[in-house]
């Protein structure tokens, strides 16, 4: 019985801290090497938050409970600082600012929340709120890549990267759907997001 107890505590560590920690750290370090490896304007793909916001998902749906997948998507995006931060500072040597830094460190934990949510909500296809998780995540980068063709004055460099962004916001709940019943409840939970979202970006300009 104790032995059991010991093998499941292990496993719920590898699952719910030890595999989200590892993946961020990796996915952190490659969105370093990504920004000097992408020719041109793409670059700012490897910089996308919304891409950041996949191997959280993923690994909060690997998680026991919400509480597990809270927890399981913080610490997978914290990996991430930690990642990049740790090898633009250890390794390339270039100094980063602590408030960003932090900033980033408060965006990993409000980011890991919801998105660790999602994640959970996703796997299981017995709760209404299933939809909620795939169209979640679909509508990050939707809404992303609009706001970047919305903005085409600003963003003019950046356009093939905001339609590369709607695409692969489409294709996800695609993907992520087993049926095409699940697929339009997940398209039309979308709308009301990518909207939020959209809104969300124009009162943060007023502030920026």
């Amino acid at each position: 019985m104790d032995r059991t107890l010991k093998i499941t505590k292990l496993n719920m560590f590898l699952r719910i801290v030890l595999l989200p920690v590892v993946i961020g750290i990796i996915v952190g370090i490659l969105t370093k090497l990504g920004q000097g490896i992408l020719p041109g304007n793409w670059n700012s793909l490897a910089n996308l938050g919304s891409v950041w916001l996949v191997p959280s998902f993923f690994v909060a749906s690997l998680s026991y409970s919400k509480r597990t997948a809270m927890l399981s998507g913080i610490l997978a995006l914290l990996g991430m600082v930690l990642g990049y931060y740790g090898y633009a500072i250890v390794i390339k040597n270039v100094a980063h600012s602590i408030y960003f830094i932090s900033v980033w460190i408060v965006c990993a934990c409000i980011g890991g929340t919801i998105f660790g949510i999602a994640g959970f909500l996703w796997k299981d296809t017995t709760t209404p709120l299933h939809k909620f998780g795939s169209a979640l995540l679909s509508g990050v980068f939707v809404t992303d890549g609009l706001h970047i063709l919305l903005n085409f004055e600003d963003y003019s460099h950046m356009l093939p990267v905001g339609y590369t962004e709607v695409i692969v916001g489409i294709i996800l709940i695609l993907v992520l759907e087993r049926s095409n019943a699940y697929r339009v409840s997940s398209f039309l939970m979308m709308i009301p997001i990518t909207i939020l979202g959209l809104i969300g970006y124009k009162l943060l300009s007023l502030f920026t």
